[in-house]
């Protein structure tokens, strides 16, 4: 099983931040118009916003929730939430981007009462015949589990995940490796949020 990336105090955090800012958390803007990194490793915006991370520029666009996706169905008590996840690789070199490189966060609940949370996309874990595990899309229309970004490609995948039908403040969050940002520690994460 995957394990969530994120600590609880990292968590707690990022959701305080959105539920305590007046305006769009927004980092500053690249050469390119795309938000980048702050000098606290966090690169911050709302669905729409191009965020630029050393690999590829990402924006995400259209998060919706439903309760029946391509024939799926959420758990009771949860729903599904869509959303357009464009990547286009500004580099000279080919990127491997994975589904786990996103995570969704969110918060059931205000103020003190608050339960922040976070989730994978939506997956299919299956044993190989050796007994390893392997990870597989649900659906032929969500993003592949994995896949090569070519240089100067643009790709727009949709991501998928199960989260708290009463859930309404979100962040899909992607953390980039420190090797990749220059940075010490945990490296940069990039955060869009958005409401439903």
């Amino acid at each position: 099983m995957r394990q969530i990336t994120f600590s609880f105090a990292a968590l707690m955090l990022l959701l305080s931040l959105a539920s305590c800012a007046e305006g769009p958390l927004v980092s500053g803007r690249g050469g390119s118009g795309a938000i980048t990194q702050s000098q606290d490793g966090v690169a911050a915006g709302v669905a729409g916003d191009t965020l630029r991370t050393a690999r590829f520029d990402m924006t995400l666009e259209n998060p919706q929730t439903c309760t029946e996706f391509d024939g799926l169905t959420p758990d009771p008590g949860c729903a599904l939430l869509t959303a357009d996840l464009t990547l286009y690789n500004y580099t000279a070199d080919s990127q491997h981007v994975s589904d786990a490189d996103f995570q969704i966060l969110w918060d059931v609940g205000q103020g003190e009462g608050a339960v922040p949370d976070g989730d994978w996309p939506v997956y299919q874990e299956i044993t190989d015949e050796n007994g390893g595990t392997a990870y597989t899309t649900k659906s032929d229309r969500q993003m592949p589990v994995e896949f090569t970004l070519a240089a100067q490609e643009t790709r727009t995948e949709l991501l998928l995940f199960q989260v708290p039908e009463d859930a309404r403040q979100f962040c899909v969050t992607f953390r980039e490796a420190p090797e990749d940002s220059g940075q010490d520690g945990a490296g940069v994460l990039f955060c869009v949020w958005f409401g439903l």
